[in-house]
């Protein structure tokens, strides 16, 4: 399977230099560094390949190798296994997404082909920039969460807002979004009381037994569910709209 990941690397890149240029790298040749890697890629892409790459804006260049060379690195030099002396040579930075690996490589080698300062404190900083901003958004997004949360009791009386729509003849409810207007037309409106509740990291989930679909007894709910007046069904509050009638 790495050989595959390889040959589509190759194939993205052009033609590889002959052996005897790259003597040293072997099929299965992973870097060990940046430094290494970036040997590797001098040695390895045509001119052709470097001239078309070097010429782009630094970010279209990048983004654009994304899902080809930047796949045949994360998958052939198996970044995904997290084992290696080039992942941990990243991860001896901060940096563990197989993702930021094969960017900072790629922009990195960019850099290089024009000339310009790799700067990889530089680049390294960004990712951790990003990824502790990500951190404190999903706290955010999960203590707000928690509050609505314990805010609903058991024995509480609710409604909540549902897409009706017909699919292949059938009326199906799907869950609105959380910011989804109660009066917007087209929407069913559930009502029920909370039986029970269990959360987890992610998922704050109440259990809620059905006393009302806008007016039906039943109805299919998604694809395979059904919601029927007086059985139990689980609602995540994190991402819909719920409240207290």
């Amino acid at each position: 399977m790495r050989l595959i990941y390889l040959q589509i690397f190759f194939l993205t890149i052009g033609t590889a230099c002959s052996q005897t240029d790259c003597g040293k790298y072997s099929d299965n040749y992973i870097p060990k560094d940046l430094n290494d890697a970036l040997k590797y890629l001098t040695c390895t892409w045509t001119d052709k390949d470097k001239k078309d790459f070097k010429s782009k804006d630094e970010k279209l260049a990048v983004s654009e190798l994304h899902m080809g060379t930047g796949q045949g690195i994360r998958n052939g030099w198996e970044l995904w296994q997290h084992k290696n002396s080039l992942y941990h040579y990243f991860e001896s930075k901060g940096i563990f997404h197989p993702d930021d690996i094969s960017s900072i490589i790629l922009t990195s080698f960019h850099r290089q082909l024009n000339n310009r300062e790799i700067d990889l404190d530089g680049q390294v900083k960004r990712y951790l920039d990003y990824w502790n901003k990500a951190k404190e958004d999903e706290d955010k997004w999960k203590e707000g969460n928690r509050k609505k949360y314990d805010a609903f009791k058991v024995g509480d009386s609710v409604k909540m807002n549902f897409s009706l729509r017909t699919d292949e003849g059938k009326d199906r409810l799907y869950l609105g979004r959380n910011d989804l207007d109660f009066n917007e037309n087209g929407n069913c409106v559930v009502t029920g009381i909370i039986s029970d509740k269990k959360n987890s990291d992610l998922d704050f989930i109440l259990l809620i037994e059905v006393k009302d679909i806008c007016g039906r007894n039943e109805i299919q709910y998604g694809a395979e569910d059904k919601l029927v007046v007086g059985k139990t069904f689980e609602y995540n509050i994190a991402f819909h709209n719920i409240e207290r009638l």
